[in-house]
């Protein structure tokens, strides 16, 4: 058995990894990780005074472990129709474009979210997008 150290200062958090699966987030301070013969132990350091979380992880995350999400990240979600405002401790810190998700690390500062409708629906009403698909299907 080998222990693996681990100090991460007071805006550090690692995402820890064995044998290639998701395993947990570390928080500041000293931590061991058993590393057995054969075990491969992977660590992404963030720091979290860079906001908005960057990681492979990020789609396993949202999509696997909404407990994790809950614990350590503010989801930002947009459907086609929509922008969202992000602020950080009240001041406008990022924009968010339609369909796109973003994470943003919980716990460094105050982060607040306002979701707008852009477009209310579809430009061309549905009975002219069929008939202008069925125009174009038919060249």
């Amino acid at each position: 058995m080998l222990w693996k150290r681990i100090a991460l200062r007071d805006q550090e958090r690692a995402l820890v990894a064995r044998n290639g699966r998701f395993h947990k987030i570390l928080v500041h301070g000293e931590h061991r990780i058993l590393t057995l013969p054969g075990m491969s132990v992977e660590l992404e350091k963030h720091n979290i005074l860079h906001l908005a979380f960057k990681s492979k992880w990020s789609n396993y995350l949202v999509r696997d472990r909404p407990d994790i999400i809950e614990r350590y990240f503010t989801l930002v979600e947009t459907n086609e129709f929509q922008i969202a405002m992000v602020y950080a401790n009240g001041e406008l810190f990022r924009i968010v474009t339609p369909a796109k998700r973003m994470l943003f690390w919980r716990d460094v500062t105050d982060i607040t979210v306002e979701l707008i409708e852009v477009i209310t629906g579809p430009m061309i009403s549905q009975g002219n997008l069929l008939a202008l698909e069925h125009l174009i299907g038919s060249h």
